[in-house]
């Protein structure tokens, strides 16, 4: 893979993170039946099949889908749980593919093309990321945390939506 290969597998292993802690942190740790579907609508890579380019925008673009598609919309949740991919990835090598293998047994449950999204994306990215060192991975997180978005570079007007329903409560 070429350096530019390399950086979208990174962030799309960001991507595919980012669906799976979201999960586990609304559903504090027991999947249900939706599980798969959370995993498969939060991750760009797996909803569109394009993985993001950068670390920027795989965090903004994880955010964004996590204050949309769910049934839990939380600004401090879809923080939360990109700090969670950071957290992963700084563990290393051996968690975050636990993670994904945690993250390819939810899809593989969902009825929706579970088996292929997972021969197309979560088994190839497992294989590679044996191969990947560490420090990488350590540096993602960083990139990710540099590039944590706020609520006026989201793209949508969030402060303007919370003051109407505090003006309604």
């Amino acid at each position: 893979i070429d350096r530019e290969g390399s950086l979208r597998a990174l962030c799309g292993l960001a991507d595919l993170l980012y669906g799976y802690c979201y999960d586990v942190r609304a559903t504090e740790g027991e999947p249900t039946c939706e599980s798969g579907w959370t995993v498969r609508m939060l991750s760009t890579q797996l909803s569109w099949l394009d993985p993001p380019a950068s670390p920027a925008e795989a965090a903004g673009a994880s955010v964004r889908r996590s204050l949309c598609y769910p049934l839990l919309r939380h600004w401090l949740l879809s923080l939360r749980a990109l700090d969670d991919v950071c957290c992963l990835l700084r563990l290393g090598k051996v968690a975050t593919i636990r993670a994904l293998l945690a993250a390819r047994k939810l899809l593989q449950g969902g009825a929706e093309y579970g088996y292929l999204l997972n021969r197309a994306w979560l088994d190839d990215t497992v294989i590679w990321l044996q191969r990947v060192p560490a420090r990488r991975l350590v540096r993602l997180a960083a990139a990710l945390e540099a590039a944590a978005p706020s609520k006026p570079t989201v793209g949508w007007p969030l402060e303007q939506y919370e003051a109407l329903a505090l003006e309604d409560g």
